[in-house]
């Protein structure tokens, strides 16, 4: 008896035992699982956290302008360097730019856009709608890297946004150089100081063992001032712009711009290559203010070619047409963003004919190029948030006749402007 009494206590012991290790064993067994989920779930979500920390690094921007242009030339004027000088034109146009700034790492940004236009010109992203509904031709606008290299000092490397305070008498506003470029700013309280460095290739030329074809290179500095007072903000800005190689024989020049032959530089004929070189020295001022609830803003630029050296001949008016200027007033909102939101302006402008690289000037002053004097009128108005209507109106004539003793006046020229920002 006494021993079945052990055996059944033993027995009781192990059962009790049992249950203990089983539930031991599921409770285990559940942490396990539930250990595993919450592994799984953190995974998740830190992926998830990486994938947003990589598009919060990623900025979008881009825009699109619906354009309709019309040009009224005067019925008098030459055909020898422009055989459709005389003719008055219509046409609709767009530009769609869209693209994207990769904030890679703390110091170091990367920038892309691309835009209508193709490879025709430098200075526009415009495309015409014609064509039997065709599909339109999309390039790269802008490529580059942005390396903040020290405190206030930034390298860009590419094909950049253009990284100097300017006006489109030296610079189209759609012009992006191709290169190199170092900038530097130190501000203190009211004054920022700013220095602006850029090496650029213009053209790269073919090898040729019977001419000399160096590349054309633009070595580029700008010193700029900006001031703050109780009386407005003032910048001022000196500038030079140096280009080699520019008048050498095989150093011809791919993207033309102008009116036929009279709006260039003085150029060998038929061979897109300058006879003068440029050594540009360029001067800016520029005031602005509150006046009122709106803001005034007072704008002056002169620009002297310091090596023009045109030989007599060719498309030469003369050898010491050399200087540029403008002189403007803006008036109305600061900014154009809100609905509501208005500003005009007046400038009058004088480019003579080797003043500036005539490739890269105003592509819509005159219609691009030099030898040109007038007026310009323009006003936008925000429709809404991200849209903006606007209106510019030239009045042009050559700043004196070409060199067969013709000319070239664009009494009209009308551009009506629907913008959208994004």
């Amino acid at each position: 008896m006494v021993n079945e009494i052990k055996v059944s206590k033993n027995n009781i012991i192990v059962f009790i035992l049992g249950v203990f290790v089983f539930a031991l064993t599921g409770v285990a067994s559940a942490i396990t699982k539930e250990e595993l989920s919450q592994e799984a779930l953190r995974e998740r979500l830190n992926s998830h956290d990486k994938r947003l920390e990589t598009l919060e690094r990623i900025s979008w921007f881009g825009d699109m302008r619906l354009r309709y242009e019309m040009v009224d030339r005067a019925s008098d004027n030459s055909t020898a360097n422009d055989a459709d000088g005389h003719l008055d034109t219509e046409r609709p146009r767009i530009r769609f730019r869209f693209g994207a700034r990769i904030h890679a790492y703390e110091d170091l940004d990367f920038v892309f856009r691309l835009s209508t236009g193709g490879d025709e010109a430098s200075t526009s992203g415009n495309t015409t709608l014609d064509g039997t509904f065709g599909n339109e031709a999309i390039s790269l606008n802008m490529a580059y890297g942005s390396w903040e290299f020290i405190d206030g000092l930034t390298v860009q490397g590419g094909k950049l946004k253009n990284p100097f305070m300017k006006s489109e008498v030296v610079w189209d506003n759609d012009v992006n150089p191709e290169g190199l470029s170092e900038t530097y700013q130190n501000k203190s309280r009211d004054t920022t100081l700013k220095f602006v460095a850029g090496q650029y290739i213009v053209e790269e030329t073919d090898r040729n063992t019977t001419i000399e074809s160096d590349d054309v290179v633009l070595l580029a500095w700008q010193a700029q001032l900006h001031q703050k007072t109780k009386a407005g903000e003032f910048k001022f800005a000196v500038a030079w712009y140096d280009y080699n190689n520019l008048n050498n024989p095989g150093s011809a020049i791919t993207k033309q711009l102008g009116s036929g032959d009279g709006q260039r530089n003085s150029q060998i004929t038929g061979t897109n290559v300058n006879t003068t070189n440029m050594q540009i020295f360029d001067f800016m001022a520029d005031w602005s203010s509150p006046l009122g609830s709106k803001y005034g803003n007072l704008f002056y630029e002169y620009t002297v070619n310091t090596d023009a050296n045109a030989p007599s001949g060719n498309n030469t008016i003369a050898q010491d047409l050399d200087t540029a200027w403008q002189l403007g007033f803006k008036y109305g909102d600061k900014n154009v963003n809100k609905t509501g939101q208005w500003q005009i302006k007046t400038l009058y402008r004088v480019v003579q004919q080797d003043a500036v690289f005539y490739a890269l000037t105003d592509s819509s002053f005159h219609q691009g190029g030099t030898n040109a004097k007038g007026i310009e009128l323009g006003a936008k108005y925000a429709i809404r948030k991200g849209m903006q209507l606007g209106y510019t109106f030239f009045n042009t004539k050559n700043e004196r006749g070409d060199i067969n003793g013709g000319k070239l006046d664009v009494p009209g020229q009308h551009q009506l402007d629907l913008k959208f920002n994004f």
